[in-house]
């Protein structure tokens, strides 16, 4: 893996940039990162499955967005993540003739979508299709009914074929962090770049007393979408048994279990806007982030604010969280609710946590360190004469099985 720092490069003509994101119906971590990618080349098309443009709006610098035949099908916000093995079809259905770069920002498998001849293809990933590689038996035990596991291990199976064949023609992949390399090196067979992705540093900013939230009176902050995956269920059961105040704020399928199960001190902000985040950030003693993630923005967000965070000493938390300095890293004997516990503990072991040092760990993953190294790895690409397209046979290569 080659990580990629920013530096000075080359003036040259902007290459004409076609964009693709597997779907907009939420603005979170990834759509984000879409918005500084469509910032790097302003007029370009953007291709995805499914535009929700009232909950999520499209990024400001796209000239328009091309969305799939999904965007008209009955249900499609309900049914588009059941619909995984029929993706790739959608996405082949893109024209992108125009196109010298396509940069694919993708977690799912926006990059089977179809490539000219002659273009070059940057795959921006997030993650290797989580469900269908390293999480498979997670996914299963917790979102299939048994009775149907059989019928799941054939979908993911064909999933990982077609994701594995899309890979082959990708001429770049870039990865949000380390531990993301790593996952799509052993998926894909493939180096990665590295570039982390940028926090918008005017908006995420401390408060003039940026100290003030460290206070024992302060809650603790739990925040995002609530999936199985980010172990929320964790920081609930570990505030009710330490009768501590916690602030859960975002949305998700476990929200309503989250307040089901949450104790008195629990307070819950649903789909709290930017202007909410910020402010809660602030207002927060440490950020809790109990679950594995390959980057994760939340932590870097709240040290910009001045915040420190109890992170899972796993994934992309061991890159931004200073253990000891920024917060808490924990889960070298384990990633359960006592563990989380003992953490919290040893957190509230220092009654002084600096703002400043949060501040200035944070300032890394700034939008003009993410904007030069992104250039960086489009101009070398460019530099080099695309792949030649065409699907390998099995032999080519790591099939999985």
């Amino acid at each position: 893996m080659r990580h990629v720092s920013p530096e000075t490069t080359l003036t040259r003509r902007p290459p004409r940039v076609a964009l693709v994101h597997h779907w907009l119906v939420r603005r979170r971590g990834g759509e984000r990162v879409l918005e500084a990618l469509a910032a790097l080349w302003p007029g370009s098309d953007l291709f995805t499955l499914l535009h929700d443009a009232d909950a999520c709006p499209a990024p400001p610098h796209v000239r328009r967005v091309v969305t799939s035949a999904m965007q008209q099908a009955p249900l499609r916000r309900l049914a588009y993540r059941a619909l995984l093995p029929m993706l790739p079809r959608f996405y082949r259905s893109f024209n992108l003739r125009d196109a010298e770069v396509v940069v694919t920002s993708d977690a799912s498998v926006a990059k089977t979508v179809r490539v000219p001849d002659g273009a070059h293809h940057v795959c921006y990933c997030y993650s290797p299709v989580r469900y269908a590689w390293d999480l498979e038996d997670v996914y299963l035990e917790r979102s299939v009914p048994r009775a149907l596991h059989g019928a799941a291990k054939q979908m993911l199976k064909r999933v990982r074929r077609d994701d594995w064949i899309a890979s082959r023609q990708v001429d770049r992949f870039v990865a949000v962090s380390r531990h993301a390399a790593r996952r799509i090196e052993r998926a894909y067979s493939a180096s990665c770049d590295v570039v982390y992705p940028p926090v918008d540093l005017t908006r995420f900013t401390p408060s003039d007393e940026a100290d003030a939230g460290t206070t024992d009176e302060a809650p603790y902050l739990l925040l995002g979408e609530a999936v199985a995956y980010k172990r929320f269920d964790l920081a609930v059961a570990a505030c009710r048994e330490l009768d501590r105040p916690l602030v859960v704020a975002g949305d998700g399928p476990h929200f309503a279990a989250l307040r089901a199960a949450a104790g008195p001190r629990t307070r819950f902000v649903q789909r709290p806007t930017d202007a909410e985040v910020a402010e809660l950030y602030r207002d927060a003693r440490a950020l809790l982030f109990p679950g594995e993630e390959d980057f994760g923005l939340v932590p870097v967000e709240a040290m910009a604010c001045g915040t420190p965070v109890i992170a899972l000493g796993r994934g992309g938390a061991t890159e931004t969280v200073q253990d000891g300095v920024t917060g808490v890293l924990y889960g070298a004997n384990g990633d359960d609710v006592e563990h989380l516990i003992a953490a919290i503990r040893h957190f509230e072991q220092r009654s002084h946590w600096p703002a400043a040092a949060c501040v200035a760990a944070a300032q890394r993953f700034s939008h003009d360190a993410f904007a030069t190294s992104m250039s960086r790895v489009v101009m070398d690409v460019r530099s080099r004469p695309p792949i030649q397209r065409t699907t390998p046979p099995p032999a080519a290569g790591r099939m999985p099985s």
